[in-house]
C-alpha cells in the first residue's frame, strides 16, 4: 500500500477553497441549485486530481456514493476516535453508535468522500466518510458508514 494522503489532500484543499471563495463567499449563491453545481465540479476535480493521478477509473455516478476499496483510510495512531452510523428502523441513521474508537490493526475502511455537517456553510472537509469493510470483534458494524477526522488518518492506495 502506498500513502497517497498528499494527493487526496491536494484535491481536498482545492475543492474546499473553490467552494469557500467562489460560492460560499457570495450569500446569493448558497442555494440547493448551487450545491448541485458545485457537486458536479467536485466530481470533475476528484476525477482529475485523484483518480487520474492514481490511474483509476470510476463511473461519475458512483463517485462519492460508493466506497473505493483501492483507497483505504487508515488510522494514523494505534487508537483513534470514530463516529459510526447507527441506522434506525424508520430508515434514518445517526452517527451515535456506542463504539467510539477503533484500533489501527483491527479495522479496514474504504474512502467514500469528505464530509462536513452543513453543506451551506464554510467547509473544511473535516471528516473522511468511509465504509467499514472489516472491524475485528465488531462484525455488527461491517458495511456501515463511519466518519473519521482527517487529522487521525492517512489514505493508502491499494493497487490491484
Amino acid at each position: 500500500m502506498r500513502d497517497v494522503t498528499e494527493i487526496v489532500d491536494h484535491y481536498r484543499i482545492t475543492a474546499r477553497s473553490l467552494w469557500n471563495t467562489a460560492f460560499w463567499a457570495v450569500p446569493d449563491l448558497r442555494t440547493p441549485e448551487t450545491i448541485e453545481q458545485f457537486d458536479e465540479i467536485n466530481l470533475i476535480l476528484f476525477d482529475g486530481l485523484v483518480l487520474a493521478r492514481l490511474e483509476q477509473q470510476m463511473e461519475r455516478a458512483q463517485l462519492f456514493r460508493s466506497p473505493m476499496p483501492f483507497l483505504r483510510v487508515t488510522p494514523s495512531s494505534q487508537t483513534v476516535p470514530i463516529l459510526i452510523n447507527n441506522p434506525r428502523p424508520e430508515g434514518t441513521g445517526y452517527w451515535d453508535h456506542p463504539l467510539k474508537s477503533v484500533d489501527s490493526d483491527k479495522v479496514e475502511m474504504h474512502f467514500i468522500e469528505f464530509f462536513d455537517w452543513n453543506q451551506f456553510d464554510y467547509i473544511d472537509f473535516q471528516y473522511y466518510r468511509v465504509k467499514i469493510a472489516k472491524l475485528d470483534g465488531h462484525p455488527d458494524v461491517v458495511g456501515r458508514e463511519a466518519l473519521i477526522e482527517r487529522q487521525y488518518a492517512r489514505v493508502k492506495f491499494v493497487e490491484e
